[in-house]
């Protein structure tokens, strides 16, 4: 008896016994879209029998058919099934992120004009087995919150048929950024393709610093805007071209995602829900608010950007050296919820007639950080600290009045009412 214990002894592992599961909630990440998950709420554990010796865990390894003592008991427990964490991932998030590699050439015409044929995806799948692992990893220890899922991909194939354009640097897709404007209505759907249009084929000089407004240009009737609601002080109001900032945030990840120095961004004054994840938005109104980065590759960058049914994408084109970027982030701090519904009266609107000016949204800051480094010696490695502030918004709406309604209700503002 006392050598078998002997021998169980010198092949314990010890671990605290399994308690029953409380999760914080995990955010799992891409570079282009975050999932907040609460595990607490989906089957992922099964049962399995254990050996237990006074109150240890007991490992036999390939001593595993030796006579246990009486002092060793099995004990059924429930523990974190890796196979159950894929099952969930098939589901839904790996079909999200799954996409085919598409191939593109790029050429000159007769004019000098940029002309692409395909849309230079990169191919790109979730490597199920993994992300199930750090899963339940960060599950286990109770104090990770971001899992950054491991994404296989599948470079497309570049063809650039110009001498012109090689000889600038333009040989390989080096990033991209994309964004959903599900549920936009037909005005600013109309807004984001001619926005869009206007940066495909523009062409970046090595070390020029690129301005957003610069090569949108005139926000008009004539350059084939049509009228949508645009966030001016504490109204949102239809003006030419709204719809712009989904342009200049789909910009934004691609430029993020290069490695690229940004010399100019702001956030929108609250969150927007078709940017998400808060925190990685641009807004312009050009002059006055822009857009800028800096072309500090070796080569020219060349501007790809389309739709593609309620996505918007750019690619940028041009010569890959070795620098690599990792996104840090979200930290949401300062949550305010929505104040109280703001209502204004008006002569404007017929009586009765109600106009929206803002919907509820709660305020709050995000913080994300961005690190580039290089493997080029003499390349200095930077961190960038991006500081989103949301303002708090209510429901803001007009009511249409009558004159004399209108009247009455300014006597009883005078008085105090």
């Amino acid at each position: 008896m006392k050598k078998i214990l002997g021998i169980m002894i010198g092949i314990l592992l010890f671990s605290a016994p399994a308690q029953a599961a409380s999760f914080p909630k995990l955010t799992l990440k891409t570079d282009w879209k975050i999932w907040d998950v609460n595990f607490n709420y989906i089957n992922i554990h099964s049962d399995y029998n254990k050996l237990r010796f006074h109150g240890l865990d007991v490992d036999l390894g390939e001593e595993a058919n030796i006579n246990l003592s009486e002092e060793v008991r099995t004990e059924t427990v429930s523990g974190i099934d890796v196979m159950k964490i894929q099952d969930y991932l098939k589901r839904g998030i790996a079909e999200e992120i799954s996409r085919d590699p598409e191939d593109v050439t790029v050429s000159l015409d007769e004019n000098e004009e940029v002309v692409f044929e395909g849309n230079g995806f990169y191919g790109r799948k979730l490597d199920i087995e993994k992300a199930a692992f750090l899963i339940k990893e960060a599950l286990e220890n109770g104090q990770t919150k971001f899992v950054n899922l491991p994404i296989i991909r599948e470079e497309p194939e570049v063809t650039i048929v110009n001498k012109k354009l090689r000889d600038m640097g333009i040989t390989d897709l080096v990033s991209s950024g994309e964004t959903s404007f599900t549920g936009s209505p037909y005005n600013r759907r109309n807004n984001i393709r001619v926005g869009l249009s206007k940066f495909d084929g523009h062409i970046i000089p090595v070390g020029e610093e690129f301005t957003f407004g610069d090569v949108l240009g005139p926000v008009e009737d004539y350059t084939g805007y049509l009228p949508e609601l645009v966030i001016k002080g504490d109204k949102t109001v239809p003006e030419y071209g709204g719809g712009l900032c989904q342009v200049s945030t789909t910009a934004y990840r691609a430029i993020l995602a290069g490695g690229y120095p940004v010399t100019k961004r702001r956030n929108h004054s609250y969150s927007v829900q078709y940017y998400a994840p808060v925190g990685l938005d641009a807004t312009v109104y050009p002059p006055i608010v822009d857009l800028k980065f800096i072309n500090d590759s070796p080569g020219a960058l060349l501007m790809q950007s389309f739709t593609i049914g309620d996505k918007a994408y750019y690619n940028l084109y041009g010569t890959k050296d070795s620098r690599k970027v990792a996104m840090i982030g979200p930290y949401y701090t300062d949550y305010k919820k929505p104040p109280e519904p703001r209502i204004e009266y008006t002569t404007e609107l017929a009586p009765g007639e109600r106009k929206e000016f803002g919907h509820a949204v709660p305020g709050l800051t995000a913080n994300w950080y961005r690190q580039v480094t290089f493997e080029e010696e003499g390349k200095e490695p930077y961190f960038e600290h991006i500081y989103s502030r949301y303002q708090a918004r209510p429901d803001f709406f007009a009511i249409g009045v009558s004159s004399e309604e209108s009247a009455t209700q300014d006597a009883l503002l005078q008085r105090g009412y």
